[in-house]
């Protein structure tokens, strides 16, 4: 192919040729990965939660202003083992316990959603209980998410699991 040129550029010919096949394919292996691993956007509703973004910040606020504060039975633990463990979620209001409409809490990984799961928890008197399979290990974050009176009140923060 390159037969009449000089050695020295003949082989840089090929270095070319060969660095520019590579990239080729390259390109093709991660477009190909790209379909294959394909996640959607994060949130379908992302639009609608956008728009009433302020809202619920102001929300949160004015229930910390209350005194509202959310409380687990993992709260004193750094490692949680594998498997099921029982969650115990009280909703607290300057110190005395309250009722909530409803909590659920939301289990994720950073920057995917593959493992990303929610799980409703059971009232059970002032308190809300369930069985959240862990079934990796790993960081998760997790989110609780209590509802009162029509305003969504958060909480956030990670979990260790081994």
């Amino acid at each position: 192919m390159f037969k009449d040129l000089h050695p020295s550029l003949r082989n840089a010919m090929y270095v070319v040729l060969f660095s520019f096949t590579g990239l080729v394919a390259a390109t093709f292996y991660t477009i190909r990965l790209t379909y294959k691993h394909f996640e959607p956007v994060m949130d379908k509703n992302y639009y609608e939660i956008g728009l009433n973004y302020e809202k619920a910040i102001e929300n949160q606020k004015e229930l910390i202003k209350q005194g509202y504060k959310l409380s687990t039975n993992w709260d004193k633990t750094t490692i949680l083992p594998l498997g099921d463990l029982e969650l115990t979620v009280t909703l607290n209001q300057n110190e005395s316990i309250v009722k909530a409409d409803s909590v659920y809490v939301i289990l994720e990984r950073n920057a995917t959603t593959k493992n990303t799961t929610r799980y409703d928890l059971k009232p059970s008197d002032f308190t809300f209980t369930g069985k959240i399979p862990l079934k990796e290990s790993g960081t998760w974050n997790m989110r609780l998410i209590a509802n009162i009176s029509g305003k969504s009140f958060e909480r956030e923060g990670k979990i260790i699991v081994k």
